[in-house]
């Protein structure tokens, strides 16, 4: 990385510290403040896609809210050039995933240490309205001295927000989904419970509760199948602490703990209460009556439940507060009573109400069968077979309102007469069509977007220059093995070849097409070839000069060459409206020059003036103080 990198000459880019699909995270020094801390820069191809910047930047608003010990801080935001970037908190440690794959099954102690201060960051999230969405090791880091830092909330939705898939947004990581994302649900905390559970069942035992070959299987395993108990696999395990994880990994969010918070408190007393059996305790004299006492011995089986937590207090006199409050309330009640008169005088005089219909006649052996689209299927199976009906499934289809595991349908209906035993047949919903992509990176587009239309996939096209055949894909919106919905958009960025599309308008007087570049690294002495391909869209006055320009990252010219086009030999007043030009250029690198990143820029200027042509509409390039930016070099030594 080159010295010369700055960021708005404030941030000094120094090493790459982490790589996705749309950012890459950089050790940078902040030469304002000198401190280091990590910087999220955006990949620059996205940087006109305006859902991408969203995306981007909520990752960035949402974190920068968040206050707290264990979430990475936000400590800036910014854009510099065609690069959008977030500075954050710099960790010196690794991510949790590693560690797991370096040494899990993790000691019990060290695995409720890390649980604990990841519950308590993502419940700092759930009470200032924030699901995170995406809880898994890679975004928990952990320093040198155990402390722990939660980071990525690139997707984090408000408790208000929408369902989890909408308009083929991807949500999460297959291996730590909960069923409810898999199901296309509205999330809550309860989500983020889920996948902090298989976190911890992954420290705990070396290996994630389902595996699968594809995102999508794995993604019904966590609608449908139960994990094996943790203690199962790690006998280590106590079984209270197996019991925690087995309640996290509930399939029902209801049946889970509400939120982080409240399970960061059940393992924090979990781990105080273990503690407490193996340390001698000191005697406690309390103040009450003499009582029988059940001596119970210490049993490890007692550990586990504390959702009910019994405070012993001293025999006390009147409780004068529950007084006042029960004499508030008498108040309220007898208030209330001239309302109730005027209730019961208003509707005393109104008609009686119309009979109501005819009430299904039964025969003796005969059943009213229930109405049970819409119910879980566990639930509508006890709920028909209570009435003495059978229940059987007949059918599984994808639903894009009824959730997963839900009944689409029934026959016979609701409401119907049948006979004891008869048998009632659902169809069970597999919830939205959910697809996963394919890893689609190096291969020609000519091949992978009919298999994506043949899967249900749009797909949208992206031209970018690379040395790459063209038509290779170069990157992909979603990555790979994202489990989204049916219909969602994959973006392909492909390679155009040597050949860089700029389509950039100067002064509605010429089109600058595109350039070709074979090469992006170089040497000190070598030379830069490109060819630049010119459209007049007028006629013009004037013989205009072009200029190459080669400048470090900071604007430092390192080498030109100003020259009219193809030497001289193809003024601008000869061209006519709608002719293409090819203007080759060679452009020397001084023999001093440092190795880093530099810019070719370019673009055109009067002699008579010494003015630019002004760059009216940059196309797919940028422009700056217009001069058209082709791209980056690299010197290397």
């Amino acid at each position: 990385m080159a010295e010369s990198l700055l960021l708005n000459n404030r941030y000094r880019l120094l090493t790459i510290i982490g790589e996705g699909g749309m950012a890459t995270v950089y050790r940078a020094q902040d030469i304002v403040l000198g401190r280091t801390v990590a910087v999220k820069v955006l990949d620059e191809r996205r940087a006109d896609d305006e859902a991408f910047l969203a995306r981007f930047y909520r990752e960035a608003q949402a974190a920068a809210n968040l206050d707290h010990p264990n979430i990475v801080g936000v400590y800036d935001i910014g854009q510099d050039g065609n690069r959008h970037y977030i500075v954050m908190e710099y960790v010196e440690g690794r991510d949790l995933k590693e560690l797991i794959l370096e040494s899990a099954p993790f000691p019990i102690e060290r695995a409720l240490t890390i649980a604990i201060q990841v519950c308590t960051a993502v419940g700092a999230a759930h009470k200032t309205g924030l699901v995170h969405c995406d809880v898994k090791p890679q975004n928990i880091l952990v320093a040198p001295d155990g402390r722990v830092k939660v980071t990525d909330f690139g997707i984090a939705r408000a408790l208000t927000s929408t369902p989890a898939v909408e308009g083929g947004d991807v949500w999460g990581t297959p291996d730590y989904l909960s069923p409810e994302q898999a199901a296309g649900k509205r999330l809550g905390p309860p989500s983020d419970v889920y996948s902090i559970g298989v976190v911890m069942y992954e420290m705990l035992t070396g290996r994630l509760p389902f595996e699968a070959e594809s995102g999508l299987a794995l993604a019904l395993k966590h609608l449908r199948q139960e994990p094996a108990p943790v203690n199962e696999l790690n006998p280590r395990v106590p079984p209270g602490l197996a019991r925690i994880v087995h309640k996290v990994l509930a399939k029902e969010p209801s049946a889970r703990y509400r939120t982080a918070s409240q399970l960061a408190q059940i393992l924090i007393n979990y781990h105080r209460a273990g503690e407490a059996m193996t340390t001698v305790q000191r005697p406690v004299v309390v103040r009450r009556e003499p009582q029988p006492v059940k001596l119970v011995p210490p049993s490890e089986e007692r550990v586990g439940d504390y959702e009910e937590e019994t405070e012993w207090e001293e025999e006390r006199g009147w409780d004068w507060v529950a007084v006042v409050l029960g004499a508030v309330a008498l108040v309220a009640v007898l208030g209330l009573a001239p309302l109730w008169t005027l209730v019961y005088n208003r509707y005393a005089r109104l008609p009686p109400p119309t009979a109501p219909p005819p009430a299904v006649t039964l025969a003796g052996d005969e059943v009213l069968v229930p109405d049970v689209v819409g119910m879980d299927q566990e639930a509508a199976r006890r709920l028909i077979e209570a009435t003495g009906l059978q229940f059987m499934v007949i059918d599984e289809q994808h639903h894009e309102t009824i959730p997963a595991l839900a009944v689409i349908s029934q026959v016979p209906t609701g409401g119907q007469p049948a006979k004891r035993g008869a048998v009632v047949e659902v169809i069970i919903s597999q919830g939205q069509d959910l697809l996963v992509v394919p890893d689609l990176i190096g291969q020609a587009v000519e091949v992978v977007e009919p298999q994506l239309m043949d899967m249900g996939f749009a797909v949208e096209r992206r031209e970018e220059w690379s040395l790459m055949p063209i038509g290779t894909v170069l990157a992909q919106d979603p990555p790979a093995n994202s489990v989204v919905s049916r219909g969602t958009t994959v973006i392909l960025a492909l390679s155009s070849g040597s050949r860089l599309p700029l389509e950039a308008n100067l002064a509605d007087e010429v089109l600058l097409v595109s350039c070709d570049l074979d090469r992006v690294e170089f040497r000190p002495g070598e030379t830069v070839q490109l060819t630049l391909h010119w459209q007049a869209l007028r006629e013009m006055s004037e013989d205009y000069t072009v200029f190459v320009h080669l400048t470090q990252a900071d604007g430092q010219l390192v080498s030109q060459q100003d020259i009219q086009p193809l030497g001289g030999a193809k003024p601008t007043t000869s061209w006519i409206p709608g002719e293409m030009v090819d203007d080759p250029y060679e452009l020397a690198i001084p023999v001093g020059a440092s190795p880093g990143i530099y810019w070719l820029k370019v673009g055109m200027y009067s002699q008579n003036t010494m003015k630019r042509l002004p760059v009216v509409e940059p196309g797919r390039a940028r422009a700056e103080r217009d001069s058209v930016l082709l791209g980056q070099i690299q010197i290397i030594p």
